[in-house]
């Protein structure tokens, strides 16, 4: 048993990372006003990136009002302001349009995928109340590098981009760091299912 498998998701959306490479997937990324839901925290923005047979066929973008003050460390880390955020829609018409542009049980592929979901779960509520989750199947780049690379000590996004040269900077902006992973996503497929055939 590796030292990861203690943090391994038993969500039963997730998908096994190493079973097989995916070919039609979203991969999306989160921003927030704190680290939790549960204590208030609120997405602020909704970024992600279309696959199909391996290749980017679109994008979304949208900011989201949190109908709150966004926190100076959050504006610091993102540069998402409280006024950027201020005339955008609230979270209900974003989750309607994301869910419409996602389409029905479509995969979806997040680093850390935990923590996004934590928060769409929470907005998927809020918006449909008869819904209790994000009803989308799920992979984790996370785990797949500790999976592929269980000897490295650290596997975020900031130390992933670099080790593969992907990019020097997590630009902690959800469209960027959706774009950033869907490339470490096609990166560690090769390198582990091309590597397993050689």
């Amino acid at each position: 048993m590796s030292y990861w498998d203690q943090y391994r998701s038993n969500d039963p959306r997730r998908i096994p990372p190493l079973e097989a490479p995916l070919l039609d997937y979203v991969v999306l990324d989160t921003e927030t006003t704190g680290l939790d839901p549960d204590k208030g925290a609120k997405l602020i923005e909704i970024g992600a990136v279309k696959v199909k047979d391996g290749r980017i066929a679109d994008t979304f973008s949208q900011l989201v009002n949190p109908q709150m003050i966004v926190p100076p460390h959050i504006t610091q880390l993102t540069g998402i302001t409280t006024y950027d955020v201020s005339g955008k829609p609230p979270v209900g018409q974003a989750m309607k349009a994301f869910e419409h542009w996602l389409g029905f049980g479509t995969p979806v592929l997040a680093h850390n995928a935990t923590f996004d979901l934590k928060f769409l779960d929470r907005a998927t509520v809020e918006t449909w109340p008869n819904r209790p989750l994000f009803d989308h199947p799920f992979l984790d780049t996370l785990e797949m590098s500790r999976d592929i690379h269980p000897e490295l000590r650290h596997h975020r996004v900031a130390d992933l981009i670099k080790r593969y040269h992907v990019g020097e900077v997590e630009q902690h902006r959800a469209l960027s760091d959706a774009q950033q992973e869907q490339e470490l996503y096609q990166i560690m497929c090769k390198e582990y299912f091309l590597g397993k055939r050689a």
